[in-house]
């Protein structure tokens, strides 16, 4: 074989390995378990997670009353049954709901009594962490390529709160206004309950007194 020959066949291999190794092979497997894009749009993210999943959650949320009652007498129960949590840690999110009368309106929170026992804050000014993404359990951090995708799911859901939800809620609150709510709570398992518990809330109306 010449020499001229050699060089021609030993470039040609050279060219297919470079082709190769800027290939990025991934498994169809894994492809079809990937259902967010790797141009992932956190708006668009949120928006069909809100419009579209969230009111069924919303819709499952735990009574109030009831789950109060229930970390009281069997808190295995309770966490198995109605909470989220990421991981390992000990912090778990619960969806409620309940009605109330708004008793105070301060600055960072509004305070509803539920009935003669129960009391409850529903957050308004700092809203913020991971209790209303988690608490809905809708949010698979497996299903995300990188942390910041999923805390932005986070960032963008706190906003709609705040802007869809609380804002508007706040124009025609005042004390002794009679409303229903469902929020997200963060409970940590190995801390006593808080009294009252606080809500970042998620849906909220003026009720007719039902």
């Amino acid at each position: 074989m010449s020499k001229k020959a050699v060089n021609y066949i030993a470039g040609s291999l050279l060219v297919v390995v470079v082709i190769v190794l800027s290939i990025d092979i991934h498994s169809l497997d894994r492809e079809r378990r990937r259902p967010v894009s790797e141009a992932f749009d956190v708006e668009e993210y949120v928006g069909h997670l809100w419009e579209n999943l969230m009111p069924e959650r919303l819709a499952e949320a735990a009574d109030l009353s009831y789950l109060l009652e229930l970390l009281g007498e069997d808190p295995d129960e309770a966490f198995d049954n109605y909470s989220h949590k990421l991981g390992i840690s000990n912090t778990y999110y619960f969806y409620v709901s309940g009605s109330g009368v708004v008793e105070g309106i301060g600055e960072e929170t509004v305070t509803v009594t539920v009935n003669e026992t129960i009391t409850t804050e529903l957050e308004t000014t700092f809203v913020f962490g991971n209790a209303v993404r988690d608490g809905s359990g809708l949010v698979d951090i497996d299903e995300f390529l990188n942390m910041m995708d999923f805390n932005m799911v986070s960032v963008y859901l706190n906003r709609k709160v705040k802007s869809e939800v609380i804002e508007p809620f706040m124009e025609e609150l005042e004390p002794g206004t009679r409303i229903r709510f469902t929020g997200a709570a963060e409970i940590n398992r190995l801390q006593d309950l808080p009294d009252p518990l606080r809500l970042i809330p998620i849906q909220i109306s003026v009720s007719d007194g039902e």
